[in-house]
């Protein structure tokens, strides 16, 4: 079966951001990535270098930032106030350090992620870039298995893994 709207495509890769660099994310094929196909769960071009292939199929492409995660934005590298990081009226210190991956929610309550990249007395840099925005993303990798999605996926819109539908 080829990988293509509505299938459940499972894939190990390694991503790279530079050509012959370290590797920055992957998935063995043990443990493969998996996703559904056409439900924009992942990039639209990695999604499109990916269509058409079967299990066994080898993949090796490059996506640009504009491909990828966009251009690096330093307006979205922001200043806190420690007090934003408080929980019943005190500051979480533990989870203040350079380099965590902490929760933020915009004023309408939505949920979204920010990584600290600088510590003051009372203020902290957040930036809010995806971590590989302005990169230039490799990936290589192989194609595991390839199936029909369910029809409950279908309508959930992702990949229910050893038949797990109780989320719903």
């Amino acid at each position: 079966m080829k990988a293509a709207p509505d299938t459940v495509v499972r894939i190990a890769y390694e991503l790279r951001t530079e050509p012959e660099g370290q590797v920055m994310d992957s998935a063995a094929k043990d443990s493969p990535l998996s996703f559904l196909f056409g439900h924009n769960n992942v990039l639209d071009m990695f999604e499109k270098n990916l269509e058409g292939l079967i299990a066994g199929n080898q993949f090796n492409f490059v996506l640009t930032p504009e491909q990828g995660y966009g251009a690096y934005e330093e307006e979205a590298v922001i200043l806190l106030d420690k007090s934003v990081f408080s929980h019943e009226g005190a500051v979480m210190e533990d989870m203040l350090f350079v380099g965590n991956i902490v929760p933020l929610q915009d004023q309408h309550g939505n949920p979204f992620q920010g990584r600290i990249v600088n510590l003051q007395d009372d203020k902290v840099t957040v930036d809010l870039n995806h971590p590989f925005a302005g990169k230039t993303l490799y990936f290589s990798g192989e194609v595991v298995e390839v199936r029909e999605a369910h029809p409950v996926e279908i309508e959930h819109g992702h990949v229910h893994e050893h038949g797990d539908h109780s989320h719903h």
